[in-house]
């Protein structure tokens, strides 16, 4: 039994009471293709997705959730367990003021206690025990963006909604550039992309182009190192191991060998890119076309997809081993609240430069099982004071021992680097309180002297 036939057997069965009701799902992954593709004795209505709606994705139309309340539905979130309370969360409210029930794939009405994060097996895992399991192994193949490299915006939406307010793109960009990428069929490149937007579109060849190289300048300009992957790769490779870089991406390798370089990545063997080689891991193609090159299975494959990276690699012979992106640690964490309290575009870049900072280390949370922990002073101060004296245009000595210029200086040029011509990159107010609300709830996780500092925090609330 394949994994999808699995999973829609197991929904059918928990999600039985349910039947009779009219359903939205809500998330577009793979697993809302599995059930719209598989179950046919649930009344699925359409899906829901903010990032979304108005497509159609599955044979079915992505509505805005005001359609769940119109056509009196119900509402499953099909999501990962751990992001589930943070959709909850995060639709929860209007679907009480319009009598909808939220339920979870399993079939249990929300809100519901779900599996406890700090049990995960992950959270056991640190660099050390990762070198203890790559040693028995003469290659070892590195996934590229979100293992080795990492984008400092929130999302992918994120950055070309910058390239808009920029001017580097017409308005609505963002939105023509995603849906080209999904309909593009099989594996694509960046060519296959902007010949779909322009299909899309009707902009004409020579701005296209223009366009092209501007979302170029724009992932060379947010992208940075994980010094701890790149530490291990360095690693491996001094233990004489073969390394492979070996990535799903729409960039041709020239460019991706320019942004490695970039950020110091230079000393691998070879490179492996789905648009040029033809093959993919989504399909485990591409795990083949690495045993082919380096004439062995004895390799084991490092990436953060527990699909594209684990479990396809597995399927196809090649040994794995996980490590979290940024994103998803910022979710597993209990600072995942702030999702749900950005409210603007600068607050996403914003918390996208928190989550660069705090979870660049792919193992930040291990020594706490989850929790956030804030162990120095400049982090602390770059994360949670600098956004809200920016924002606020105050001086940083209101903050007292707090923050020092070298903490401000650096945000304000990490800042300038993303959102290099939006005048105005200053952050909500809710989000401002988000921050403060953190600070004052967890400051027995602020582990140097700091009864002033919370003190200050609590006071700047007030005001």
């Amino acid at each position: 039994m394949t994994e999808e036939q699995a999973f829609c057997n197991r929904f059918e069965k928990e999600c039985k009471s349910l039947r009779s009701d009219k359903i939205m799902l809500y998330g577009a992954g793979e697993k809302t293709e599995f059930l719209l593709k598989n179950v046919k004795d649930f009344d699925f209505q359409g899906i829901l997705d903010p990032q979304l709606e108005g497509e159609h994705l599955y044979g079915a139309e992505v509505f805005p959730l005001q359609a769940a309340a119109d056509r009196n539905c119900i509402i499953i979130i099909v999501a990962r367990d751990h992001i589930i309370p943070i959709i909850y969360d995060r639709i929860h409210l209007f679907c009480e003021e319009n009598g909808i029930k939220i339920y979870d794939f399993h079939g249990n009405r929300l809100p519901h206690k779900m599996a406890a994060d700090h049990d995960m097996e992950y959270w056991d895992v640190n660099e050390e025990r990762i070198r203890e399991i790559l040693e028995p192994y003469p290659v070892v193949s590195f996934d590229i963006f979100d293992t080795l490299i990492q984008r400092t915006t929130l999302t992918l939406e994120d950055m070309y909604q910058l390239m808009e307010m920029e001017g580097v793109v017409p308005g609505q960009f963002a939105v023509y550039r995603r849906k080209a990428e999904r309909e593009c069929a099989g594996i694509c490149n960046i060519s296959d992309i902007y010949d779909k937007i322009g299909q899309i579109t009707g902009w004409k060849e020579d701005a296209l182009e223009e366009y092209c190289r501007a979302e170029l300048k724009m992932e060379k300009r947010v992208l940075q190192p994980r010094r701890e992957m790149i530490r291990l790769l360095q690693w491996a490779i001094a233990s004489g191991k073969k390394v492979y870089l070996v990535s799903d991406m729409y960039w041709p390798s020239k460019q991706i060998i320019e942004m490695l370089h970039g950020i110091g990545v230079n000393d691998y063997q070879q490179i492996l890119i789905s648009c040029e080689e033809q093959k993919s891991k989504k399909n485990g193609e591409l795990f083949e076309e690495l045993k082919k090159l380096a004439k062995t299975d004895q390799i084991i494959h490092v990436g953060d997809n527990r699909y594209d990276d684990i479990r396809m690699a597995y399927r196809q012979g090649v040994n794995a081993v996980q490590i979290m992106s940024a994103y998803e640690l910022l979710m597993l964490s209990d600072m995942k609240e702030l999702l749900n309290r950005v409210r603007t575009l600068q607050d996403r870049v914003v918390l996208g430069m928190i989550m660069t900072k705090l979870f660049a280390n792919p193992f930040s949370l291990q020594k706490h099982k989850g929790l956030v922990y804030i162990e120095d002073r400049n982090i602390f101060a770059y994360c949670f004071v600098c956004p809200i004296i920016y924002t606020n245009r105050k001086d940083y000595t209101e903050y007292g021992n707090s923050i020092i210029p070298e903490n401000y200086s650096e945000f304000q040029k990490d800042l300038t680097r993303i959102c290099w011509k939006v005048r105005d990159c200053s952050i909500s107010e809710k989000f401002q309180n988000a921050l403060n609300d953190w600070v004052c709830g967890h400051s027995d996780r602020i582990e140097f002297p700091k009864k002033e500092l919370v003190n200050i925090m609590q006071q700047k609330r007030l005001e």
